[in-house]
C-alpha cells in the first residue's frame, strides 16, 4: 500500500477533475448540496483525517435521486471525488508504524480487485455508443459501471484509511465509530418522520414498509435493512465503555430509536439478524452475562401478559415498574441493565401488530418462492466455465432477467426517444401472469397547496395496442402512494398521432401537513407502449408550472421511477448468488477470504459488538441482495476493512 505523494498529487488532481467535470453536468438547482460539498471540503482541508467521521455520516442520508431523478452518477460520488482529492493531495509518504492488514485479507483484496475489473469489463459488454438512456436505467450496459462503483470507491479509500486510522488504530474509535453512530441517528430520524408522516408512530397494523433516505429502495430491496444490521450492533462498544458517561448516555438515547426503526421495516431477516446480534453481544466476553438472556425472557411474559390485558397504558406503566426494580438490584450495572430493557421494550407491542403476525404467516409459502427465484437465476447464467468462474459481469441482473426469465415475464420499461429535435418519454407495460403493483411510476416531486385548483395537460401517442393511461398526484415518500387525486384513467386508442388531454385538478388535502406529494405517470394495459410528451401541471388561474423538464428534454432530469411491489425483476435476493452471479467463484472466494481474515482479526481482539455488526449484515444478506446498492456496498467494505486492520506495536 506503499503509495509516493508525486503519484498521491497526480491522483488528486484527476479526482479533481472529474468533480468538476461532473459538477458541471449535474441537476444543481432546487437543493442545497454545493453548500454541503463546499463545507465538507473546507472540514478536510482542516482536517483530512475527518473524513473517516464525515463520511460514514453523510453516505446513507446524502441522497437526492428522487428530487434529481440521477442514480448512477449521485451525490456520493461527487461526495467521494472531493474526499480522494483532498486526502490524496494532503498525503503524507507512508510511515513505517501506520498499521497494516494482515496477508490473507491482503490476498482477498487482491482477488477483489482482479474480480471487480473482470466483472465491470463483462457487464460493460456490448460495448456500444452512449446515447440518451446509457445512464439511467437498470437495462443498459453501464449498469455495470454503478454497481461496480461501491467496490472501486472502497479501493481507492483504502490508503487514506490506514492514515485516518492511524499508528495505533485509535482513528478507528476516534473517528469511525462516532461517524457511524451520526449516521444512524440521522437514518432513525429520517425512519421516524416518514413513520409519523404516513402510517402514524404506533400503527403496526398496516402493510407500510419505510424506506428512509434509501432511493435504491424505489425497486424494493434491503438497503435500509442492510444498513440497520451493519450499525446497530456497534453501539455495544459505547454502551460498553466504562468511565465513559457521555457516550454512555449518547448510546442508551440512540438504542430504542435504532431498535424501532428496525422492528417497523418489518423485515424478517432483519429480525433474525438483530436477533443473533443481540444474542452474540449477551453471551460475549466482554459482557461475561449470558443470564441477561433467562432475565430478558422472564420480564417478556408479564409485558407480554399486561399488553394482552389491558394495552399501551397498563404495558407502559409495568415496563417503568419493572425498569426501576431491575436497575435497584444492579446499580453496578446501570448502563447494561437499561440498554437491556430497551432492547425488550419494543418487542411486545411490535409483536402483536397485525402486519408482523401476517408476515411471519407467510414464512413457508415466501421461502418457497425464494427458493424458486433463486433456482431460476442459476438457471439463466451462461452455463459455460468461464462464467462460473469470472461471473456474468457486474450489473446485469435485471437485463439478464429481462430476457431470460423461465415465466416469460416481461417488465415494464421506459426509454427516452429522440426524434428530430424532439425528445420525448415512451413507457412500456409489463406483462405478468398475474400480480398487483407491477406498474412502472415515473414520479416528479411538487409543490402543491392544499385547496387548490391546478390543470394537468400533456402529449400522448400510442403506436401500439389499446393502453390505458394513469396520471396521478400522491402522497407518497417513495413507495406506496396513499391519499390520491386520481385524474380519470383514459384508454388511449393506437394510430391516431399525438393527442392533448387536459384534466381538472383540485388538490383536496394534499400539500397539508408538510407531507411530500408527487406527480406519478404509468402505462398499462397488454403490450401497451406509450409515447409521452410536454406535461404540464399549472395552478389556476395565474398559470404558473409546477414541473420541471416536463419535455424531457434533459431525459430523466427531476424523473424518479418506481416499483412498489414486484422486485423479483430487479433483484436475486441473496447475497452470496448475487456475487457468484455477477463476478463468479472468484468474486466468492475474495469476499470469503476478506470475511475469515477481518473475523480472526475481530475475535483475536476481542471486538464482538464489530463482530456482531458483520454477522447481522451477513444474516440479512441471505435473503436480500445489498451489494446492487453501491453506498451500502461501499460501507459495508470500509467497515470490514476497519476491521481488518492491525497495528504494527502492540497498544
Amino acid at each position: 500500500m506503499s503509495l509516493s505523494v508525486a503519484y498521491a498529487r497526480t491522483a488528486a488532481f484527476a479526482f479533481l477533475a472529474g468533480l468538476g467535470c461532473s459538477l458541471a453536468v449535474y441537476p444543481l438547482a432546487g437543493h442545497w448540496l454545493l453548500a454541503v460539498l463546499a463545507a465538507y471540503g473546507a472540514l478536510l482541508w482542516w482536517r483530512p483525517a475527518l473524513w473517516l467521521f464525515a463520511l460514514p455520516a453523510l453516505l446513507p442520508v446524502l441522497d437526492l435521486a428522487p428530487l434529481t431523478g440521477w442514480f448512477f452518477l449521485e451525490e456520493i460520488d461527487l461526495l467521494l471525488m472531493l474526499t480522494a482529492a483532498i486526502t490524496y493531495w494532503r498525503w503524507s509518504a507512508d510511515r513505517a508504524d501506520l498499521p497494516h492488514w494482515p496477508l490473507l485479507f491482503r490476498l482477498g483484496l487482491c482477488f477483489l480487485a482482479m474480480a471487480c475489473a473482470i466483472g465491470l469489463w463483462r457487464g460493460l459488454r456490448p460495448l456500444s455508443s452512449v446515447d440518451v438512456n446509457t445512464f439511467n436505467n437498470y437495462l443498459s450496459p453501464a449498469n455495470a459501471l454503478r454497481v461496480a462503483k461501491g467496490w472501486l470507491w472502497a479501493l481507492v479509500l483504502l490508503p487514506p484509511l490506514r492514515q485516518a486510522a492511524g499508528a495505533q488504530c485509535q482513528g478507528i474509535r476516534q473517528y469511525l465509530l462516532p461517524g457511524m453512530m451520526l449516521g444512524l441517528l440521522l437514518v432513525t430520524a429520517a425512519t421516524i418522520r416518514e413513520r409519523v408522516q404516513f402510517p402514524g408512530l404506533l400503527n403496526f397494523s398496516s402493510d407500510y414498509r419505510i424506506s428512509a433516505p434509501f432511493s435504491a429502495m424505489h425497486t424494493g430491496g434491503a438497503a435500509l435493512d442492510g444498513y440497520l444490521a451493519l450499525s446497530t450492533p456497534l453501539l455495544a462498544v459505547w454502551l460498553a465503555e466504562r468511565h465513559a458517561p457521555l457516550r454512555n448516555i449518547a448510546a442508551l438515547t440512540l438504542l430504542p430509536l435504532a431498535l424501532y426503526a428496525g422492528l417497523a421495516t418489518f423485515s424478517r431477516g432483519l429480525y433474525l439478524a438483530l436477533a443473533v446480534a443481540v444474542i452474540m453481544l449477551a453471551t460475549s466476553p466482554v459482557l461475561r452475562r449470558p443470564r441477561i438472556l433467562v432475565a430478558g425472557a422472564a420480564i417478556l411474559l408479564p409485558l407480554d401478559a399486561a399488553f394482552r390485558l389491558a394495552g399501551y397504558r397498563a404495558y407502559a406503566l409495568l415496563l417503568c415498574l419493572t425498569g426501576l426494580i431491575v436497575v435497584a438490584a444492579n446499580r453496578r450495572h446501570t448502563t447494561m441493565v437499561l440498554a437491556g430493557l430497551l432492547v425488550l421494550s419494543p418487542v411486545v407491542p411490535i409483536y402483536h401488530g397485525y402486519y408482523v403476525n401476517q408476515r411471519f404467516s407467510t414464512v413457508t409459502s415466501d421461502w418457497s418462492a425464494r427458493l424458486r427465484h433463486w433456482q431460476q437465476t442459476l438457471a439463466m447464467m451462461d452455463q459455460d466455465t468461464a462464467t462460473q468462474w469470472l461471473g456474468m459481469g457486474l450489473g446485469t441482473f435485471p437485463v439478464t432477467y429481462f430476457w431470460r426469465n423461465p415465466q416469460r415475464e416481461v417488465p415494464p420499461s421506459y426509454q427516452f426517444v429522440d426524434q428530430g429535435p424532439n425528445r420525448h418519454l415512451r413507457l412500456a407495460a409489463g406483462e405478468y401472469a398475474a400480480g398487483y403493483g407491477e406498474l412502472l411510476r415515473l414520479l416528479q416531486a411538487v409543490q402543491i397547496r392544499p385547496g387548490q385548483q391546478y390543470t394537468l395537460g400533456v402529449d400522448v401517442w400510442n403506436n401500439g395496442p389499446p393502453g390505458f393511461l394513469q396520471v396521478n398526484l400522491c402522497q407518497r415518500q417513495l413507495l406506496y402512494p396513499q391519499h390520491c387525486v386520481t385524474l380519470p384513467l383514459r384508454q388511449i386508442p393506437p394510430g391516431l398521432g399525438w393527442q392533448r388531454y387536459v384534466f381538472p385538478v383540485h388538490a383536496g388535502l394534499l400539500g397539508s401537513g408538510s407531507l411530500p406529494v408527487k406527480l406519478e405517470i404509468a402505462a398499462e394495459g397488454q403490450r401497451a407502449v406509450l409515447d409521452i410528451d410536454n406535461i404540464s401541471l399549472r395552478s389556476v388561474p395565474d398559470g404558473h408550472q409546477l414541473l420541471r423538464n416536463g419535455s424531457f428534454s434533459d431525459a430523466n432530469n427531476y424523473w424518479f421511477f418506481s416499483s412498489d411491489r414486484h422486485h423479483l425483476p430487479w433483484h436475486i435476493k441473496n447475497l452470496g448468488l448475487n456475487l457468484y452471479f455477477e463476478m463468479g467463484w472468484l468474486g466468492v472466494l475474495s469476499c470469503t477470504l476478506l470475511l475469515l481474515s477481518a473475523a480472526a482479526a475481530l475475535l483475536r481482539r476481542g471486538d464482538t459488538a464489530w463482530l456482531a455488526a458483520l454477522v447481522a449484515f451477513l444474516i440479512v444478506g441471505l435473503f436480500d441482495s445489498l451489494i446492487d446498492v453501491p453506498r451500502i456496498t461501499l460501507l459495508a467494505t470500509l467497515l470490514l476493512c476497519a476491521a481488518a486492520l492491525q497495528a504494527r506495536t502492540p497498544t
